[in-house]
């Protein structure tokens, strides 16, 4: 969402629970940054985007946040290196968007925001990267192409409800009379469903689902800030889940500081750790 100075991003991680995400500050060839690691226990289910950098933001001002989408004939990907890359060396949504290639990068939606109020939506999918400017103040995506004339696998939208997700997202943002952490984390807290059966999958932007839900969420701010909050933003647990975790229920914020090192901010049991400490603000 577009603020007084430039925009925020605000995310849901939804992940299957076996997988956890861990907050990290890391100190690059250029710059220094706060990112959010997916990290996948050996011999688990298969996530395209293990080990990934799926959002953040560096000391130059450029955020960014991913949303998979599954290509109908998938094929096997590289590593997702680039984004920790970008984040170490790119300083503005121009120079990020050169880290994206059609060929290696996962498909998906991207979206990237810089301090100078630069925005751009990204969807990548069969060999393509397409580019678009913010149509509005605010942009929704969910785990679903707009542009792409490319379609997901089969059976995806129906059992994600990624549509109705993207669209409630749209609805809630066009709602907020101003674009700041805490209008935004009442948007990521969202419970309202589209009457569809409930699955593996959860149907809302807080995804209780059973096996695959919202395991952290976050906002960025281009100004060094990430608000990270640990399992479901809501902080309540339904019972079915099949997950450990016990949520915050609140978002943290971290900010970059000058010779702050490199490390984990969180656990996989979603601790915080000393460096994480020093890093609150």
């Amino acid at each position: 969402m577009n603020g007084p100075r430039h925009w925020l991003l605000a995310s849901n991680s939804d992940n299957p629970y076996t997988t956890t995400n861990h907050l990290l500050a890391a100190s690059g060839e250029r710059h220094s940054y706060l990112a959010v690691r997916v990290v996948v226990p050996d011999a688990d289910v298969f996530v395209p985007w293990a080990g990934m950098l799926t959002r953040g933001v560096n000391a130059a001002g450029l955020g960014f946040t991913y949303a998979f989408v599954p290509e109908q004939d998938m094929a096997d990907h590289p590593a997702q290196e680039w984004s920790a890359r970008m984040l170490a060396t790119a300083s503005t949504v121009e120079e990020g968007l050169t880290y994206l290639t059609g060929d290696e990068t996962l498909p998906g939606n991207y979206l990237f925001a810089d301090r100078s109020g630069g925005m751009a939506v990204v969807e990548v999918g069969g060999g393509r990267v397409e580019v678009r400017p913010p149509a509005t103040g605010t942009e929704a995506r969910a785990n679903g192409w707009r542009f792409l004339a490319e379609k997901a696998a089969p059976s995806w939208d129906d059992s994600t409800a990624s549509t109705h997700r993207q669209g409630r997202g749209s609805e809630l943002l066009g709602a907020l009379d101003t674009a700041s952490p805490e209008a935004l984390r009442h948007v990521l807290r969202d419970h309202r469903e589209d009457g569809g059966p409930a699955g593996k999958h959860g149907r809302s932007l807080c995804n209780h689902g059973t096996t695959d839900g919202t395991i952290s969420s976050e906002i960025i701010d281009p100004s060094g800030h990430l608000w990270f909050g640990f399992g479901f933003p809501c902080g309540s647990p339904r019972g079915y889940e099949q997950d450990s975790r016990t949520p915050w229920g609140r978002l943290v914020r971290f900010s970059l500081a000058e010779g702050s090192g490199s490390g984990d901010l969180t656990t996989a049991d979603g601790t915080i750790t000393p460096l994480g400490v020093r890093l609150m603000s």
